[in-house]
């Protein structure tokens, strides 16, 4: 018999193996994604513990419905794809109102952290936040590509593939998208 290590197969590869009876196949695909799905729902409900929740949700539903997995795109394209829908689905049904515990980002001190480590890490994300709240004020095709693009590493042929525009369309929106943030930005900064 023949043995597989799984860490070395391809997220489709993997799911296969699932498919085919490989429990453990689960285990990869959880350590690969969990981190991801937290923090895309972590955008969304601004909050550890419902960010912690949903995303247990997501990857349980879309672990038990593999089967539905079609290879036509990326499994990580299918994954953000689900973990999109569903917090968009959630937060409607729950109708929260989005806020952000200042108190609770920089509640972070760690003993073995200089001062001026303390201050650049919350400077950074003093920053990511705010950059994070432009995002939010962003139509959500425009929000999504710029999350596929830089977050998720998504190439100009991947972005033609999930949303189905050419190559020119893409790199003309993700443009126009990072100027509206610029603006964004600059309106703020001005008031």
């Amino acid at each position: 018999m023949k043995t597989i290590v799984l860490s070395n197969l391809s997220d489709e590869q993997v799911i296969l193996e699932y498919l085919d009876g490989n429990i453990s196949a689960l285990g990869i695909l959880y350590d690969r994604y969990y981190q991801k799905v937290y923090h895309k729902c972590l955008s969304f409900t601004k909050n550890t513990d419902d960010a912690f929740d949903f995303a247990q949700d997501i990857l349980l539903k879309s672990f038990s419905n593999a089967k539905y997995f079609k290879g036509r795109s990326k499994f990580s394209t299918w994954l953000f794809s689900i973990t999109h829908n569903y917090c968009v689905t959630q937060m409607t049904k729950l109708n929260k109102v989005r806020f952000e515990d200042i108190n609770m980002r920089f509640d972070i001190f760690d003993e073995s952290m200089d001062t001026n480590e303390f201050e650049e890490r919350k400077q950074r994300e003093e920053r990511e936040m705010l950059l994070n709240n432009y995002m939010n004020e962003l139509s959500e095709l425009d929000r999504s590509m710029l999350e596929l693009k830089y977050h998720h590493n998504y190439s100009i042929k991947d972005l033609q593939d999930k949303f189905n525009l050419s190559a020119s369309a893409v790199k003309m929106r993700l443009s126009r998208a990072r100027q509206k943030v610029e603006q964004i930005y600059s309106t703020h900064k001005a008031a």
